[in-house]
């Protein structure tokens, strides 16, 4: 049985069918709905065999004192794609731990902090799209948040962190105590890791008059075969929409895009932010449409309709 918060996806290969292996415990909840088909609009068949997996909490958000786990293994011939449903909320931080809460699993951790860690692992060959809704904390919260890939050469990988600037129809806007997200991918090749990305991002409510009227931030990371070919569109369109200085764009997405290379694995890697978090994400989803080339029809939809 895992321990409180924590949670496991296996995702492989059996008899030439897809299964996933899931467990987890309370606070966490993991579902898993069945992909119905592996074929494209125009019925040819995907390169990989899809499987989908929501990783939900009880209540619909995280309260301070939780240490969320969850450790993710994508095998050969597999596509994951990882999803939430709605926002993950980010309760306030209390002065003191309540009595009803879960036993602190690492003392390490401040227990008047949220913790949530991943674990993920995606072999050769194998795919793992983690395309999460928004990380929304409400004022006086603490968030902590850790994500790390280990991605062996001939994987590909597609990494969506995004958070907003709080509730705003309740009129907090940057009023969290603490937002810190860090993202590191490593490349294996053959008995040789190689560090490819480390990307950290630490928020608080003296960002606020400082980012002026933007609400809404993510950071997207795609690598890997499967999806080289977002990876080169994301190109082109950042090339024939370059803004000279003093230019002024009249979008409602302002975005980026780094170049990834380790190993021979190229990628790239896109920060974008909005006044508006609907905007962003219908962005979000209009620039990863190509993934459904990769998964499918029926997969790529339960993104796209959540």
């Amino acid at each position: 049985m895992p321990a409180a918060g924590e949670g496991l996806i296996d995702c492989h290969m059996l008899a030439g069918r897809i299964h996933q292996t899931v467990s987890c415990a309370y606070p966490l909840k993991i579902i898993s709905p069945t992909a119905a088909r592996c074929t494209l609009a125009d019925g040819t068949r995907t390169p990989l065999v899809p499987a989908v997996s929501y990783i939900l909490s009880y209540g619909g958000g995280i309260v301070h004192g939780d240490q969320i786990r969850v450790r993710v293994r994508v095998a050969t011939k597999c596509a994951l794609l990882l999803l939430t449903q709605g926002s993950t909320k980010v309760y306030r931080s209390r002065g003191k731990q309540p009595v009803s809460c879960l036993p602190n699993l690492n003392p390490a951790l401040d227990s008047n902090q949220t913790f949530q860690t991943m674990e993920l692992t995606v072999n050769d060959g194998a795919f793992l799209c983690l395309l999460p809704d928004p990380v929304t904390c409400f004022e006086g919260a603490k968030y902590n948040q850790r994500q790390w890939i280990k991605m062996h050469k001939g994987g590909s990988l597609v990494l969506l962190d995004w958070m907003t600037s709080g509730r705003m129809s309740r009129g907090e806007r940057w009023a969290f105590d603490k937002y810190f997200s860090v993202n590191c991918v490593s490349i294996v090749s053959g008995d040789k890791e190689r560090l490819a990305v480390r990307d950290a991002l630490l928020l608080g409510p003296e960002c606020g008059p400082r980012l002026e009227s933007l609400d809404a931030f993510a950071y997207l990371l795609i690598l890997g075969p499967h999806v080289a070919h977002i990876a080169d569109t994301f190109r082109s369109d950042h090339k024939q929409n370059r803004i000279r200085p003093f230019e002024r764009t009249h979008s409602s997405v302002q975005w980026s895009v780094s170049e990834v290379c380790a190993f021979d694995v190229l990628g790239v890697a896109v920060r974008a932010s909005s006044s508006s978090t609907e905007d962003l994400k219908l962005w979000i989803q209009s620039k990863l449409d190509g993934v459904c080339l990769v998964v499918g029809d029926s997969a790529w939809s339960m993104y796209c309709n959540a």
